[in-house]
C-alpha cells in the first residue's frame, strides 16, 4: 500500500508540476454510454464462448442475466498530440452491474484519471486495454498476451499513446509506447522454500513499437514487443530473497536471481505489414512471436505464435447495395510446440515453456479468475468439468490450433458482424487431455440505430458452441444502447 500511495502522490506532483509550466488546462469534450443488455441460453450451465469472451470479466458465463450499464468518457474526443501549450485532463468511468437469478454485482470496469501533455500521457486507474500489434482489436480472436478478456488491473502507466515522429526523419520513422507498474491483489503461492500461502502481487508492463514509412506510402512496416510480468513477495516466499526494490528492478531488467528468472514472464515480439491497395482498400498482415521463458531467444519456439490478415474497405457503406462488406479477418493461433517437449536444467534446454500457468504462483496469466490473454487457453473452470482438472494451475488446455474468421459490413442499413472459430485441443504437455478436443464457436451479430429518443442502437447476437471442450450451447443477446456528448 505505501507503493500505491507514492505513485498516486507522484502523479499528483506530475499533474501540479504541469499545469505550473502550461498556459492553460483544458478538459476534452465528453460523451456518455448507456446501455442495457440481457443473456439467454438453451443451457442454464454456460453461454457460448463468443458471447463472453473478450468482454472485460464482465459477461457472466450461466444464464439469464441482464447488465444495466453507464459509462463516461473524455478519451477518444483528445486527438491532439503535439500541442505543447495544453495540459489536457482525461478522465473515463464504466460501471455495468451483472444481474442474474443469484445476486446483482456492479463491476468497477473502468475508473481513470489521467494527464496528457503534448504527446505524451500519464494515467492512474484501471482501463479497457489491447496490447499486441493486431489488423483489428473487434473482429480479432484477440491479442495473445492481453486481449480484453479479464478484468482491466489497476495501474499508474506513462506512455506516448499514439506514435510521433522521430526528430528529423519527416515522419518516415515514428514510435509509441508505454511503461506501467499495476496491482495484481493477492497471489496464491505454490511453490517456495518457506511456506508462504499468499503474497501481494503485482505487474509490471512496457511496450515499444516502431512504425517506417510515411502514410501516403503504399507499404508500411510495423514493428515493436511487449513485456508483462507477475511479481511480488519474493522475500516471504524464498529464502534469503530478494526485496522489493531489488525484485521490482530485476523484473523490469529481466535480471536472473539463484538462476532464475524473479517473477512470472510474458509477452510477444510483433512484425507488421500494411499494404495500401487502390479505391481505398489495404490488406495488413501480422505476426505475435510469443516468448514465455527464454525458448524464443533461442528459436525453440518459433513455431507459435499468432498471425494474422486483415482486408479492409475503406469506402462508406452505399445502401442501395444490398451487402456491404467493411473488413475481413483471418488468423491463425498456434501453441503447441512451447520450446519443444524436453526441459533439462542441467543442459539448458528449456522447453514445456506451460503458457500461461506458473510453478510459484498458481493463479499464473489470469485476474479475478479470469485469463488476461488469448481466450483460447481457457481456464479450467470453463471447461467441460468431464476434463481432467489439474491442481495449482490456472489452465489445463494451453496446446491449441485455432483458426479464426471473422467480418463485418452493411446489410442495406443494418450493420452485421460475424466470428467464427475452430480449435483443436491437447491439453498440457504433462497433463496431455485422452484424445484431441475439437472445438467450433460461432457469431452472428445484427445492429441498427433506432429513431426513438433522438437516436439509439438496438443489438441482437447469436451465438452456438459445438465440440468437445466446451458443453454444447446455443445462447442469444439483446441489447439497447444510447451514447452522445456532454
Amino acid at each position: 500500500m505505501r507503493i500505491k500511495r507514492s505513485l498516486s502522490l507522484f502523479l499528483l506532483l506530475i499533474v501540479v508540476r504541469l499545469a505550473l509550466r502550461a498556459q492553460f488546462v483544458s478538459l476534452p469534450r465528453g460523451d456518455y454510454d448507456i446501455s442495457i443488455s440481457g443473456y439467454g441460453s438453451t443451457s442454464s450451465s454456460r453461454i457460448p464462448f463468443w458471447l463472453y469472451a473478450n468482454q472485460y470479466g464482465i459477461i457472466p458465463k450461466t444464464t439469464p442475466s441482464f447488465i444495466p450499464r453507464v459509462a463516461f468518457s473524455n478519451l477518444k474526443s483528445d486527438t491532439i498530440n503535439t500541442n505543447w501549450s495544453q495540459l489536457r485532463l482525461i478522465y473515463g468511468l464504466d460501471l455495468p452491474v451483472v444481474i442474474s437469478t443469484s445476486a446483482a454485482k456492479p463491476h468497477l470496469v473502468e475508473a481513470h484519471a489521467a494527464v496528457r501533455y503534448g504527446p505524451f500521457e500519464l494515467y492512474l486507474g484501471r482501463r479497457r486495454e489491447i496490447t499486441g500489434l493486431l489488423g483489428d482489436t473487434l473482429l480479432s480472436s484477440g491479442s495473445y498476451a492481453w486481449s480484453g478478456n479479464s478484468l482491466p488491473i489497476t495501474k499508474v502507466q506513462f506512455s506516448i499513446p499514439n506514435y510521433i515522429s522521430f526528430p528529423f526523419t519527416k515522419g518516415l520513422i515514428s514510435f509509441k509506447g508505454t511503461f506501467a507498474h499495476g496491482w495484481l491483489d493477492t497471489l496464491a503461492v505454490a511453490y517456495g522454500g518457506r511456506g508462504v500461502k499468499a503474497v501481494e502481487g503485482y505487474l509490471h508492463q512496457k511496450t515499444f513499437y516502431l512504425k517506417i514509412g510515411k502514410p501516403n506510402w503504399k507499404i508500411n512496416v510495423t514493428a515493436g514487443f511487449n513485456h508483462q510480468a507477475q511479481w511480488g513477495g519474493e522475500d516471504q516466499i524464498w529464502p534469503n530473497g530478494l526485496p522489493p526494490k531489488e525484485a521490482w528492478w530485476a523484473v523490469v531488467f529481466g535480471k536472473p536471481w539463484e538462476d532464475s528468472r524473479v517473477g512470472n514472464h510474458l509477452g510477444t515480439i510483433d512484425l507488421g505489414l500494411n499494404w495500401q491497395l487502390e479505391a481505398g482498400k489495404s490488406l495488413f498482415f501480422y505476426r505475435q512471436n510469443i516468448f514465455d521463458d527464454g525458448s524464443l531467444y533461442k528459436f525453440l519456439n518459433i513455431q507459435d505464435g499468432l498471425q494474422g490478415v486483415v482486408f479492409t474497405n475503406r469506402l462508406s457503406q452505399d445502401f442501395t447495395h444490398t451487402i456491404t462488406l467493411k473488413k475481413v479477418v483471418v488468423e491463425w493461433l498456434n501453441t503447441t510446440n512451447q520450446g519443444g517437449a524436453v526441459f533439462d536444467f542441467q543442459q539448458q534446454i528449456f522447453g514445456r515453456d506451460n503458457y500461461f500457468n506458473h510453478y510459484v504462483y498458481s493463479q499464473g496469466w489470469s485476474y479475478k479468475g479470469q485469463i488476461i490473454g488469448t481466450p483460447f487457453i481457457p481456464a479450467q473452470a470453463d471447461v467441460k468439468k468431464t476434463l481432467q482438472p489439474i491442481k495449482n494451475m490456472i489452465t489445463n488446455n494451453n496446446r491449441v490450433q485455432m483458426i479464426h474468421l471473422a467480418a463485418n459490413g452493411w446489410l442495406d442499413d443494418w450493420q452485421w458482424l460475424l466470428k467464427t472459430s475452430f480449435s483443436v485441443n491437447d491439453g498440457l504437455y504433462d497433463y496431455p487431455y485422452p484424445r484431441r478436443q475439437n472445438q467450433l464457436s460461432s457469431l452472428i451479430q445484427f445492429h441498427k440505430e433506432l429513431r426513438w429518443l433522438g437516436g439509439i442502437d438496438w443489438s441482437t447476437s447469436l451465438a452456438f458452441d459445438v465440440g468437445t471442450l466446451y458443453d454444447p450451447s446455443m445462447g442469444i443477446q439483446i441489447g439497447l444502447r444510447k451514447r452522445g456528448f456532454f
